[in-house]
C-alpha cells in the first residue's frame, strides 16, 4: 500500500485536511473549495498573517481527509457522521506586494471562479481586510446576504488617517455593499472602540452581541438575534476566542469567547441558515510558538463544515 492510499499526515503536500488540490478555474467538482489569501497589507498592529493559510493548513493535515473510513468525521458528542462533503484546496492567491488593488481584484476573480464551480468557499487568511474583496465576489447573488462575524473588534471604522481598506474598516465596506443586508457581530470585546463606530454599526441596522454578555447570560440567550432561513456568510476572526487559547494573532485580546461557546454560535448559525460562504482570518503563527491557534482554527472550521453538512446517517433498525 502506498503513503498516498494511507494518507499519513506527515508527507506529502500540505493541503487542507489533505484534500486533492486543484486551481480555481481548472475542471472539478465540490461541495468546498478552499483557498488561502497569505496577504496581511491591511494590518494596522503586527503583521505576519500572510504566514496564516500555510499555518492552518500545516496543522489541518492532522485531520486527513477528515476520516479514514468515509468523507467527514465521526461526532462523538451526537454520535453521527459529519461534514461529509467533497474538498478540494486551490491553493493560494499569489500576492504581490504594496499593490493592495491589485490584490483584491486576484482574490475577488479567485472567489468568483470558485462560485462558478458551484462550490463554497472557505477561504483561510490573512488579515481581515481581504474578507473585502472575498464578499465582493458574490455580486448578483441571487438573495440578500447576512454576514455573521465572529471578531473581538467591531471593524467598523470608516477610515483611519485616510485609510479605508484595513482590517480595521472592513465590516463598514462590506455593509456597504448593496447585497449584504445586515451584519451579526458576535464577541465583540475589545475597548478600542469608537463610540462613533458603535452607534453607525446600530445606525446601519445590524446586530451585536459582546463577549462579556455571553459570559454573563450564556449563548441559549442570544439565539434570538441570530439569523434564521437566511443566505448566510460568516467571517470569523480568531481574536474572536480569548487571548489564552489563541495568542497567535496580531491583536489578541482577554475576555472573549471560549471555544464552546464559539461553537455553540456556530451551530445555531449553520444549522438554521443556507451558508454561502466562510472564512477564518488574522491567524499569525510569529506568536505561538505552541501552534495551537492554528490547530483551534482547524478545529473552527471542521466543526462548522460538520453542521453545514451534517451528514447522511442510515436511519437505526427497530
Amino acid at each position: 500500500m502506498s503513503f498516498k492510499q494511507l494518507g499519513l499526515s506527515m508527507f506529502g503536500i500540505p493541503t487542507f485536511g489533505k484534500a486533492p488540490q486543484v486551481t480555481t478555474d481548472g475542471k472539478w467538482t465540490a461541495d468546498v473549495a478552499v483557498l488561502g489569501v497569505p496577504f496581511d497589507q491591511g494590518t494596522g498592529f503586527r503583521s505576519g498573517t500572510r504566514h496564516g493559510p500555510k499555518h492552518i493548513r500545516d496543522w489541518s493535515v492532522r485531520y486527513t481527509s477528515l476520516s479514514a473510513e468515509r468523507p467527514g468525521y465521526w461526532d462523538m458528542r451526537r454520535n453521527c457522521w459529519r461534514g461529509e462533503c467533497k474538498i478540494v484546496d486551490c491553493a493560494d492567491v499569489e500576492i504581490l506586494p504594496l499593490v493592495w488593488e491589485d490584490n483584491f481584484q486576484r482574490t475577488t476573480d479567485a472567489v468568483k471562479n470558485i462560485l462558478d464551480h458551484k462550490a463554497m468557499p472557505v477561504v483561510l487568511g490573512g488579515d481581515h481586510s481581504i474578507t473585502f474583496p472575498v464578499m465582493r465576489a458574490y455580486e448578483g447573488w441571487r438573495k440578500p446576504i447576512t454576514v455573521v462575524q465572529f471578531d473581538a473588534h467591531a471593524d467598523y471604522r470608516d477610515e483611519v488617517y485616510g485609510v479605508r481598506f484595513g482590517h480595521g474598516n472592513v465590516l463598514r465596506r462590506v455593509r456597504e455593499l448593496p447585497f449584504v443586508e445586515r451584519i451579526v457581530s458576535i464577541g465583540i470585546n475589545s475597548f478600542r472602540q469608537q463610540p462613533s463606530d458603535l452607534a453607525d454599526h446600530k445606525r446601519d441596522g445590524n446586530r451585536m452581541i459582546c463577549a462579556w454578555e455571553v459570559h454573563e447570560k450564556g449563548v441559549d440567550h442570544f439565539a434570538k438575534l441570530l439569523p434564521k432561513g437566511k443566505d448566510v456568510y460568516i467571517t470569523f476572526d480568531i481574536d474572536a476566542l480569548d487571548a489564552s487559547i489563541v495568542p497567535g494573532t496580531g491583536t489578541p485580546e482577554p475576555g472573549g469567547l471560549t471555544f464552546l461557546q464559539a461553537r455553540k454560535f456556530l451551530d445555531l448559525v449553520c444549522s438554521k441558515n443556507h451558508i454561502v460562504g466562510f472564512d477564518l482570518m488574522e491567524v499569525n503563527p510569529l506568536y505561538d510558538p505552541s501552534f495551537i491557534t492554528a490547530l483551534t482554527a482547524t478545529h473552527v472550521i471542521i466543526e462548522s463544515l460538520g453542521t453545514i453538512f451534517p451528514g447522511k446517517n442510515p436511519k437505526k433498525k427497530r
